[in-house]
């Protein structure tokens, strides 16, 4: 029997957006870690058991879906679709705080969405305060700046 994963990670990730809940509280709810719920929906995941493929798509499923369409959220995290809820206390987060939040945590999938829309400058300049203060992260940060600005220009 051959399962597509594929299909199975984008049905789980429109849940998961339908009821406006992060990768992180899905995980939780399914007893797996963030990674597994993002390896998932993008298709990178290895490899999986039935059980546990089947506990989260289970819960998936089990999500109530609220009343109002997908797209209305106030949270910008939610409306990006980033992989964390930045702004999970404060809807009405800047844009700079959020770019910089995003840059504090060094998801490199956010920090691509977060390059697309408000640009590579803005992600630069977020990357380059945040190291002058945390120094350690410079080497993995730029890097990932390096390969996000390569593939734009690809």
């Amino acid at each position: 029997m051959h399962i597509d994963i594929h299909t199975i990670g984008r049905q789980i990730k429109q849940s998961r957006l339908q009821v406006g809940i992060s990768q992180a509280e899905l995980a939780r709810l399914a007893e797996v870690s963030r990674a597994t719920i993002n390896g998932i929906e993008n298709g990178t995941i290895k490899e999986i058991g039935v059980n546990r493929l089947n506990r989260i798509v289970a819960v998936s499923r089990s999500l109530p879906v609220p009343h109002k369409t997908i797209g209305t959220s106030r949270r910008k995290s939610a409306r990006l679709d980033l992989s964390f809820p930045y702004d999970w206390s404060n809807p009405s987060m800047t844009d700079d705080v959020l770019i910089d939040k995003v840059v504090e945590r060094g998801l490199f999938e956010d920090m691509v969405k977060i390059a697309i829309r408000y640009g590579v400058n803005a992600l630069r300049l977020s990357i380059t305060a945040f190291t002058s203060r945390n120094s350690l992260s410079a080497p993995g940060l730029n890097r990932m700046l390096g390969n996000i600005e390569k593939a734009l220009h690809a």
